[in-house]
């Protein structure tokens, strides 16, 4: 019987709108802090600190973050660190760990949760059955939380497991497999809810969940895939029926 659901976040749980100037506030402030740390003025602009670490982002985005054989994830102050060095500045490795974290929740302020979310998830905790997010980002878990509390979902997960504080990004098995642990529950007995028929559904399956594909904010093509998911569905509010079915089959 499924006494679990864990969730993805972004595109499962909420979708992400655009930035409001958060990035530029951000970047602004970020070399603020350096200029004071370090002592010197004689810093790139806030605006080419943000193209250096956006480029060395999107130059890893095709072979690092969207290549499902590459699950290593390694801290995200070094991706900011690249970033500097490619403007000729180096910064002490603790200061960057410091520092970095605002970078990467600019999101805070640009998500967007559809009617009927929270209330759906609500009603799956009432019902009885653990809940746990599992994230592919790179920001952290303060962060996340922050995000959690801000859409109401902060006090219904009993477990948070975010890739940048792991090491790993999903599909790694790791990441699941922490999520039940936390619950106390076996594979059998969870289900994974997410948008990405790689990250999601086969790294749920690989550790021995079942997977459920959502389609309410994208709808990512999912007839090729390798394994398929146990169930789709186009709103959160549709898995009592599918926790169900489910149960009912065993598969």
């Amino acid at each position: 019987m499924i006494r679990a659901v864990v969730f993805d976040l972004g595109h499962t749980l909420w979708d992400i709108g655009p930035h409001r100037g958060g990035l530029e506030t951000a970047y602004g402030d970020f070399r603020r802090t350096l200029a004071l740390r370090l002592g010197h003025a004689d810093l790139p602009e806030a605006a080419a600190l943000q193209l250096a670490v956006r480029d060395v982002l999107r130059d890893a985005a095709e072979s690092y973050f969207n290549n499902g054989t590459q699950v290593e994830q390694p801290p995200s102050w070094t991706w900011v660190d690249r970033g500097c060095r490619a403007l000729g500045l180096e910064v002490p490795r603790e200061l960057l760990r410091e520092v970095t974290p605002p970078l990467f929740a600019t999101e805070l302020d640009c998500l967007i949760c559809a009617d009927g979310t929270r209330e759906a998830v609500e009603a799956l905790a009432d019902g009885g059955l653990a809940l746990a997010c599992v994230t592919n980002t790179l920001a952290d878990s303060a962060t996340i939380e922050r995000m959690l509390e801000l859409q109401g979902f902060a006090g219904l997960m009993r477990s948070m497991v975010v890739s940048a504080e792991e090491g790993w990004r999903k599909p790694h098995p790791s990441l699941f497999q922490k999520a039940m642990r936390e619950l106390g529950v076996a594979p059998a007995e969870s289900i994974f809810v997410g948008d990405s028929p790689w990250h999601d559904i086969a790294g749920a399956h690989g550790a021995g969940m079942r997977a459920v594909l959502t389609r309410q904010y994208v709808a990512r093509p999912y007839s090729d895939a390798d394994p398929q998911p146990d169930a789709v569905i186009d709103h959160v509010r549709e898995l009592p029926a599918v926790i169900i079915a489910l149960d009912r089959t065993g598969s």
